[in-house]
């Protein structure tokens, strides 16, 4: 990964990190004991939060050799070419749980109606940052004839070019040389930015690749929400080291703005899954995992009484303390 020198020196340089958004101070926030996902891996990780930028960052931040070696997993996401559909234990509890919140979820689910309604009409060129397995750029070709990715992990992008994509190895921060500024009518940066050495600078490029007429979709998750508060370093959608910055809406759209982006509207979703079996025992592995033992079912149990509490405090939230990701749509700014 190529990031820019000065933003390196900067930072590291550093004992007391700045919000690169604000550039004032950040304070402490909240320390990850280790690599849930690398158990065997040794290191702490300390978080820090800007109150005036909403903000928060991994920090000091890790060498971008140091970032290629945290995908180096035997399981993760975007290598594999199907999802896995196994469930989880939950029982008679843990379905009701799940029930009732699927009842309560209004998020806007990125269904194949959402997905035609942003991408704008006649739209000839896409291209996804940060495309992972390619399975969304599969998603996006019979909405736009041209689609490319762009992808750093090498894991990931062999799944991609297996599904007969076109994927080229490069970074938010250093896209490849291929790429023409302006050409680009949909450009999608999901779940990417919190994974950014440098997030200023990558939503800088990804900006510059619209055209005049085009639209980006920007979506990471959501740190306001009460799920992230209430689960701290054992939430799921924190996963320390591969995600190194982290965003509210307000975050968010500061972002978008400096990147010189114009804010269409913002959206939420990302509520039922936070009960679902699946995801419980996923923190109950995460917990366990990085206090060096062994999952059991009364951490089951425990999770399980967590989420349904974590319910009864949500049920009527407002979307921010609600939702486990916030997403923007958004388009250059007209000059």
């Amino acid at each position: 990964m190529n990031i820019s020198a000065a933003y390196v020196d900067t930072v590291v340089s550093r004992e007391t990190p700045t919000c690169p958004l604000t550039q004032r101070p950040m304070r402490p926030w909240l320390e990850v004991p280790r690599d849930w996902r690398r158990p065997n891996v040794p290191g702490a990780w300390a978080l820090w939060w800007s109150d005036a930028g909403a903000f928060g960052q991994v920090f000091p931040r890790p060498t971008p050799s140091e970032v290629g070696r945290f995908y180096e997993l035997d399981a993760y996401y975007t290598h594999d070419s199907e999802p896995d559909h196994r469930e989880s234990p939950e029982g008679l509890f843990g379905r009701a749980l799940a029930s009732i919140a699927a009842r309560l979820d209004h998020g806007v689910e990125p269904v194949d109606a959402w997905w035609k309604s942003i991408v704008p009409a006649g739209a000839r060129h896409a291209i996804e940052i940060g495309c992972g397995n390619g399975d969304r750029i599969k998603m996006l070709e019979p909405l736009v004839g041209d689609c490319v990715g762009v992808e750093p992990d090498p894991l990931a992008r062999a799944v991609a070019v297996e599904k007969g994509l076109t994927v080229l190895p490069g970074t938010a921060e250093a896209l490849p040389s291929e790429l023409s500024p302006g050409t680009f009518d949909f450009v999608l940066f999901t779940h990417v930015l919190e994974h950014c050495l440098d997030p200023v600078r990558a939503l800088e490029n990804a900006a510059a690749l619209l055209s005049p007429r085009g639209v980006m979709m920007l979506e990471t998750p959501n740190q306001a929400c009460l799920g992230a508060a209430e689960r701290g370093a054992h939430w799921l959608w924190l996963d320390v080291p591969r995600h190194l910055n982290f965003f509210t809406e307000a975050s968010l759209r500061a972002i978008a703005e400096r990147a010189g982006l114009e804010v269409l509207r913002s959206e939420y979703w990302g509520y039922c899954r936070q009960f679902q079996s699946t995801w419980i025992t996923q923190e109950v592995n995460a917990e366990a995992r990085m206090q060096d033992r062994a999952p059991s079912a009364t951490d089951l149990r425990r999770h399980q009484r967590r989420a349904a509490s974590l319910l009864l405090r949500t049920a009527s939230a407002p979307p921010a303390l609600k939702y486990d990701s916030v997403r923007l749509i958004c388009r250059a700014r007209p000059r």
